[in-house]
């Protein structure tokens, strides 16, 4: 059974460029293999001038053929790495700055060797090369075999919070039974709507059979859909000179939930009053309900249907039920997600947390519970109920996903709005252009096209300035200062 445990070196939590600089080994070797063929046909002719001239032109055949087949790699190159992932081959040997200059100096001294005037230096050049030359053909091997039948899991939560802080934990099992794994970095990639970031971790020794885990911490401050993966693992061990790339294509959906603004003590007030003005409506149409509040004796003037005989029977006189008036309503929440500019974009977010607000606070106790959710933006989206969690993780979910538009489907909020406004029922329409809202309304009743829903719809301003009589905005640390662009 391997053994499982932490990783002591912990997370880099930094963020780092998607890729060090390098060049891919196979690149090198056929350029190096074009640069030899070239070379011996030149200096071949020159050493050996009984040479048959076959061979010359055969050595420059197959130079332009390998620089015919690196042209055509490195112009595919995205297309062949696309195919290797989907066959779960996505393995790449690359040279770092450091192996560029070592392989430098090999070729300096191989080709001095080869064209060098004295034979006994030329001997000496090429036993140097040689020297050079096993260190790093053995640090290939080495590297390659650091990545041999590696494990590689991720786990990430499905959903987080705009501006929470969250872990990403991966995990490596080293199936090998007699090699250990040193020196492995893994690189996740996180993109979004706030851009493309590569958190990264380091992994010290991984012996034969072991399974080691890291985290990384992640604070995402701005809602959307992120994508986590692919997962990239590499190593330069021993020397530094060669790394080894593999892609493992384990990539999942990330949810970042709009975080919600802290409601104030004047929401609650208006809530009271929409609650209120949703059960007069129904006193005044002989609708209203009553709820059971308890037994008490009987008083002069009490409705006789109201006497409950068994308490009646048990106390000896009489005893009637209580009903007082219920005072919950039922919120249909609609939010016009219209905006022109990139300004207006950003100052509907206070209005998308107000909404996120009031779908966490919506509970049986208090003064109402949120129904229905209709999003007007790039997209018309529906949130009907489903159970109160089902509906309420549904209802942030499209609240992380809505995007403004300059164009809404506004006749459909309405004609939501309209079709709801009955009974318990309070309409709350969330819009930057509560005006034109309004006067749509009163133009729908003129028309006698509104019905008795009309009475039952309060226009809310998205404006900031009308917000914040009701709300704050969500503290999401965005001061958390060493990551950029929405991230760290």
């Amino acid at each position: 059974m391997p053994a499982e445990s932490r990783d002591p070196s912990g997370s880099i939590g930094s963020v780092l460029p998607a890729g060090g600089a390098g060049a891919g080994a196979g690149l090198i070797v056929q350029l190096l293999s074009c640069a030899a063929c070239f070379l011996g046909a030149w200096v071949l002719p020159l050493r050996y001038p009984d040479l048959d001239p076959i061979y010359r032109q055969l050595l420059i055949a197959a130079g332009v053929l390998l620089l015919l087949i690196a042209g055509l790699t490195q112009f595919y190159r995205q297309q062949l790495s696309r195919l290797a992932m989907r066959l779960g081959m996505e393995s790449r040997l690359l040279l770092p700055r450091e192996g560029l200059v070592y392989l430098a100096m090999m070729l300096v001294i191989a080709v001095s060797a080869l064209t060098g005037g004295n034979p006994d230096t030329g001997n000496m050049l090429l036993l140097v090369f040689g020297l050079m030359a096993g260190p790093f053909v053995v640090n290939g091997w080495v590297v390659v075999l650091m990545l041999f039948r590696l494990k590689v899991q991720r786990t990430a939560p499905e959903s987080v919070e705009a501006g929470a802080i969250f872990r990403v934990a991966v995990s490596i099992h080293n199936q090998r039974p007699l090699l250990s794994s040193h020196l492995l970095e893994v690189r996740d990639q996180l993109s979004g709507p706030a851009g493309e970031h590569s958190p990264h971790l380091l992994f010290m020794r991984i012996a034969p059979g072991e399974r080691r885990m890291a985290e990384y911490q992640l604070r995402i401050l701005q809602r959307g859909v992120y994508r986590l993966g692919p997962l990239k693992i590499s190593s330069q061990f021993p020397l530094g000179i060669g790394e080894k790339h593999q892609t493992f294509d384990q990539t999942q959906t990330l949810t970042v939930y709009p975080a919600p603004a802290r409601l104030l003590s004047g929401w609650r007030l208006r809530e009271d009053e929409l609650a209120a003005a949703a059960h007069s409506r129904m006193r005044s149409h002989g609708a209203a309900e009553d709820e059971f509040y308890g037994i008490r004796e009987y008083r002069s003037g009490d409705n006789h249907r109201a006497v409950h005989w068994r308490s009646s029977a048990r106390h000896g006189q009489l005893m009637v039920r209580e009903q007082r008036p219920v005072r919950r309503a039922e919120l249909l929440l609609l939010l016009d997600l219209y905006a022109e500019s990139q300004a207006d974009r950003q100052q509907l977010e206070l209005a998308i947390s107000f909404a996120a607000a009031l779908c966490l606070q919506s509970s049986p106790q208090s003064a109402w519970q949120l129904q229905r959710m209709c999003l007007a933006g790039e997209q018309y989206v529906r949130v009907e109920p489903a159970g109160v969690a089902a509906f309420r993780e549904s209802a942030l979910k499209a609240l992380a996903e809505c995007q403004a538009a300059p164009q809404t489907q506004l006749d459909q909020l309405l004609a939501d709005a309209l079709r709801s406004g009955r009974g318990r029922r309070v309409v709350l329409l969330i819009t930057p252009r509560p005006a034109g809202i309004r006067h749509r309304l009163q133009t729908l009743t003129a028309e006698g096209q509104s019905g008795p829903g009309v009475s039952g719809i309060t226009v809310l301003s998205a404006e900031q300035g009308e917000l914040l009589r009701y709300c704050l905005p969500p503290d999401t640390g965005a001061s958390a200062g060493s990551k950029a662009g929405g991230v760290s």
